[in-house]
């Protein structure tokens, strides 16, 4: 009985299907953001886009007027016209990073940097009580309309349970360097037949609670 408890509880038969709650978080906001950075970017807006000529990937009107509207925020417009650049380039490329599962608790951090800052930019001049007070009563209890600061809290909270998690077991490539890292190093200091003793820590791993 004590045994079916704990199973019951620990969920101990599911430790195999730990990775997929990171890989749909990878999933879901690779899209976003490499949407969201190619349009800042202004790239594969041309009507005249061809995938083989790169010289068609610009169109300099859709950066021109994504840098205007961004300048205009006051506590970053000194960066000028340079801001939407900066900003696309590290949407693209946290876009790429989190497809693949590279450096994933690295690349969060700036994501998240970028998305708080979002998420005050579409205060827009409201008081941050006051927007969490409507956030609050309209996220899934009055309504369920999303506000732009409601879809940047949402990110924020996807992206640091990222940052905690990792980039998850089997699909992705911080996995395979750490495993072969730590065979390398367990090689070099000999514990490679202890290690087969006793299961192998993975940092990757989520439920932990069938530890012995």
């Amino acid at each position: 009985m004590t045994k079916f408890l704990l199973g019951f509880f620990s969920f101990g038969w599911l430790r195999g299907l730990d990775f997929l709650p990171p890989l749909l978080y990878r999933l879901f906001l690779a899209p976003l953001f490499w949407v969201s950075g190619q349009q800042k970017l202004g790239l594969f807006t041309a009507a005249d886009t061809k995938w083989y000529n790169p010289m068609t990937w610009i169109n300099m009107d859709t950066y021109q007027a994504a840098a205007a509207k961004m300048s205009d925020l006051p506590f970053i417009g000194f960066l000028g016209d340079s801001l939407p650049g900066l900003i696309g380039g590290l949407e693209i490329i946290g876009a790429f990073f989190l497809l693949i599962g590279f450096a994933v608790r690295w690349i969060s951090l700036p994501l998240l940097a970028l998305v708080g800052v979002t998420a005050i930019a579409a205060l827009n001049g409201q008081d941050i009580v006051s927007a969490l007070k409507d956030l609050l009563m309209t996220h899934g209890y009055t309504d369920m309309s999303s506000s732009a600061f409601a879809k940047a809290i949402v990110y924020f909270l996807m992206l640091l349970a990222l940052f905690f998690m990792g980039a998850g077991r089997f699909f992705s490539v911080d996995w395979f360097l750490y495993r072969r890292l730590h065979k390398k190093i367990a090689a070099k200091s000999g514990t490679g037949n202890r290690a087969t003793q006793h299961r192998e820590e993975d940092p990757f791993e989520l439920d932990n609670t069938t530890d012995e």
